[in-house]
């Protein structure tokens, strides 16, 4: 347990907790976490707190995590390596301005190490600052050559810089140095995906799938690897597997939808489309594909609401402003014998559908210039 008095030695020799501790691990770091509880308790030291927000952070408790922290730099705010944790936090709260303000806090205050600096440079390639990226990435790699984070933020600005084959080499290497980090196999196996090369990008999947088995990004994006080819019952499999892990992944919720959609399974549709707007009432075009599905099972008043909340969004929605007419016509003039918004016997949609194109939410890849089409695609990718 050497890491929980790794805040007051020499940042460059840190060992950093893993992303995910194995089982042996996971108890060592919950007897750690009540141990510094018990001194929380005794002596309220601000190193307790900061120890203790650190655990939080590892084990994905960030909100704890960031309650310690502030009581740590409340009680003393010159140390550096106190705002890296609460930088780390802010990060992983999705509050990148904080976190930059606190990574150069920490780093005025002397803070000065590769984790603090591979921050920095992703939190810069955000903003599409690649300049100050590569530098803060330079100075990690003077530091710790074998960072494997390094290498990935590297591969992740070269490939949106648009050379994939450079970014590519980069990801592998990434994975040479550090065969566990999760992000690395979600941007080879998405990029192989965009590609077309969907058994190298069902490749690296499994292969993360290995390490982190009940992660929900990876099985969706094994969802997406399976729909892009054309397996729609195995990519149906994976978006519901998604959504038992993390019942608010409202992007697996989408993609599910489409597929029954596909399948005249509107009532189902339905179900995942008004989950995806509980969760997320801004989602493009929602009410277009609520009002369809609602259409095609004769709840035409309901539907004429759904296809006028989403013309209103979105003036230039033409297939809602059209739904909306056609549905009301239908209220008063039903013809259960029209089935021009049905979609025809091979399965590709009729003009009037929604277009069932995939929504791809969580896993932040970036697409190569050049995009190869994928035969028995069912719904064309469409970030």
């Amino acid at each position: 347990m050497l890491f929980l008095f790794s805040c007051g030695t020499d940042p460059r020799q840190q060992t950093r907790i893993p992303p995910l501790p194995s089982a042996n691990d996971s108890l060592r770091t919950e007897a750690a976490l009540q141990a510094l509880t018990r001194a929380i308790n005794q002596s309220s030291p601000a190193s307790a707190y900061a120890k203790r927000a650190r655990l939080y952070l590892e084990m994905g408790r960030l909100k704890e995590a960031l309650t310690d922290i502030d009581e740590a730099i409340g009680r003393n705010n010159t140390d550096g390596t106190y705002y890296l944790i609460r930088a780390r936090v802010l990060q992983g709260l999705k509050q990148p301005q904080k976190a930059l303000d606190n990574a150069q806090r920490a780093e005025i205050l002397g803070a000065d190490s590769p984790e603090l600096y591979i921050l920095m440079a992703d939190v810069w390639q955000q903003r599409n600052q690649f300049a100050k990226a590569r530098l803060y990435l330079a100075k990690a790699l003077q530091m710790a050559p074998y960072d494997g984070e390094a290498y990935f933020f590297n591969g992740l600005i070269t490939a949106k810089q648009g050379d994939t084959s450079q970014a590519l080499a980069l990801y592998q290497q990434s994975l040479k140095l550090k065969p566990r980090y999760l992000e690395t196999y979600n941007q080879l196996s998405s990029i192989y995906r965009s590609l077309g090369d969907l058994g190298s990008a069902l490749t690296y999947n499994e292969q993360a799938i290995r390490y982190f088995p009940e992660d929900a990004r990876l099985t969706y994006g094994r969802g997406l690897i399976y729909h892009a080819g054309g397996r729609l019952d195995s990519a149906l499999t994976f978006y519901r597997h998604t959504v038992q892990i993390d019942p608010t992944y409202y992007a697996a919720n989408f993609q599910a939808g489409l597929i029954l959609q596909r399948y005249r399974a509107y009532s189902q549709a339905l179900a995942n489309y008004n989950r995806v707007q509980q969760l997320n009432p801004q989602f493009p075009r929602i009410h277009t594909y609520i009002g369809f599905c609602q259409e095609q099972l004769g709840m035409y008043e309901q539907a004429v609401a759904s296809y006028t909340q989403s013309a209103r969004l979105n003036p230039a929605d033409g297939q809602a402003v059209a739904g909306m007419w056609r549905a009301q016509r239908r209220m008063y003039n039903p013809n259960p014998y029209n089935s021009v918004l049905l979609p025809d016997e091979d399965g590709k949609s009729a003009t009037s559908e929604p277009n069932a194109a995939p929504v791809q939410m969580e896993i932040q890849t970036i697409k190569p210039r050049t995009q190869l089409s994928t035969p028995g695609d069912s719904t064309r990718a469409n970030r």
